[in-house]
């Protein structure tokens, strides 16, 4: 094994468009989608726009680099599995502590991991608009999912933006508490009431780790959240346990912050071995691939 970094605290994204416009992407794409298993690869060729099938192929390089880097198994060897709700953990190397996760929306794909085993993340764009309706009526048609308290929150704010914004902040904490637990879809997603400290600014250049979450009326302080943005137009959210070893960075210092930093196609390929080598070099992929429409935003 190599020498492992003590602290396994890490924020990363990665930008589609930016792969896109890479000169290089063909070679870096037919590269990637032959270092991920059989497995791994299936759903790729699935998706119907070129956006999400990258998206997911990003994902499973984010996770394999990942445990790559810090448990220093050899690329080839590490395999992952999912839980009964689906949820990928890393199988080999077995009995590792720490905790990976990713998430897509938008431009993004991000990643965070943990020195603890439960880790959660979750990115959003934030659109203004959605499906022609108001902030109000959008917030209407999503009032099942949201807390009374939540509701009066994104009700009361003075513009469509920040309604929309408020939306998304609780829709990305959700998600993140979701993933950290490996719950999944949850029916009654109501039960879980966040709570903001308005004095925080949240908005870009913000850390904020002041909110909290009641489960059916009880607070859940077993969890820390940090809020944060990847840019003007994506908001992010971790769900972490607040409970973590001595080695890590945020219990040496609580008031330390990890903002997400953005990393490289050909970064995530840095150690990268091909596990399953494809016919032609995976020209055909390649060229299914960019036969897939891309998203109109």
């Amino acid at each position: 094994m190599a020498d492992q970094p003590k602290c396994k605290c890490n924020r990363w994204v990665i930008s589609l468009q930016t792969a896109f416009e890479r000169d290089d992407f063909e070679k870096l794409f037919r590269k990637a989608v032959q270092s991920i298993t059989e497995e791994e690869f299936q759903r790729i060729p699935e998706f119907r726009h070129r956006e999400d099938a990258l998206a997911c192929l990003f994902g499973r390089l984010l996770l394999r680099h990942s445990a790559q880097k810090f448990s220093g198994e050899p690329w080839p060897t590490i395999k992952f599995e999912r839980t009964e709700r689906g949820k990928p953990f890393l199988a080999v190397p077995a009995d590792t502590k720490f905790g990976l996760n990713v998430s897509h929306q938008g431009d993004y794909v991000a990643f965070a991991s943990s020195c603890s085993s439960k880790v959660g993340v979750d990115v959003m764009r934030l659109d203004t608009e959605r499906n022609n309706k108001t902030a109000d009526e959008y917030i209407n048609s999503m009032a099942k999912s949201a807390s009374p308290e939540e509701l009066r929150m994104m009700r009361s704010q003075p513009t469509e933006a920040m309604k929309m914004t408020m939306f998304y902040r609780y829709w990305c904490l959700k998600e993140a508490i979701l993933k950290a637990t490996g719950v999944g879809i949850m029916k009654d997603l109501n039960s879980l009431d966040f709570r903001v400290n308005l004095q925080d600014r949240y908005r870009p250049g913000a850390f904020v780790t002041t909110t909290t979450v009641l489960e059916d009326g009880r607070l859940q302080d077993q969890w820390i959240f940090e809020e944060t943005f990847v840019d003007g137009k994506h908001s992010a959210a971790v769900c972490k346990e607040k409970k973590l070893p001595r080695e890590c960075v945020f219990r040496q210092d609580p008031e330390a912050k990890i903002f997400f930093s953005k990393i490289t196609f050909d970064a995530l390929l840095e150690n990268a071995e091909i596990i399953n080598p494809m016919p032609n070099n995976a020209i055909d992929v390649f060229e299914d691939f960019m036969k897939k429409p891309r998203k109109t935003f």
